[in-house]
């Protein structure tokens, strides 16, 4: 069912000033105001990103659980412990990670913020390979 769109009164009362309306509008159209915000639009991540993260996720938890095989080595994170099994470490990265996975196919994530997170974490890829690389040459296994 359509109902009309009623309306008490729809006479104007009052005359137009064309003159005043075409006076307003230049005045508008030369002001340097502009009443709208600005809009900031960053380019999405990116498929590729994504998967550099993901990536970098399970080289992460990798390189971890083989450093800490090696009694000269301990967990940083304190959120783990210091010497934390592979389940504990899955379960952190899972419990973690998990809002990025879920904005993942929204794809609500900025290019920069993506490349912000890939480089900190190869950079902490980096350093759990360096580590463990130095404790198999000067350690001996837990």
């Amino acid at each position: 069912m359509i109902l009309p769109l009623e309306s008490a009164n729809l006479e104007v009362e009052y005359p137009w000033n064309w003159e005043q309306i075409q006076a307003d509008a230049e005045l508008i159209k030369n002001t340097n105001t502009n009443i709208l915000p600005d809009f900031d639009f960053e380019d999405k991540a990116t498929p590729g990103q994504y998967t550099v993260f993901w990536t970098l996720q399970a080289l992460d938890i990798y390189s971890t659980y083989r450093g800490l095989k090696y009694e000269c080595v301990y967990e940083a994170n304190p959120l783990v412990g210091s010497n934390p099994d592979l389940v504990r470490l899955v379960t952190h990265k899972t419990v973690f990670l998990h809002p990025v996975a879920l904005l993942q196919p929204y794809n609500v994530l900025s290019q920069d913020t993506m490349q912000g997170y890939n480089v900190v974490y190869t950079t902490v890829v980096y350093n759990n390979y360096r580590v463990w690389n130095n404790a198999r040459k000067v350690c001996t296994k837990r």
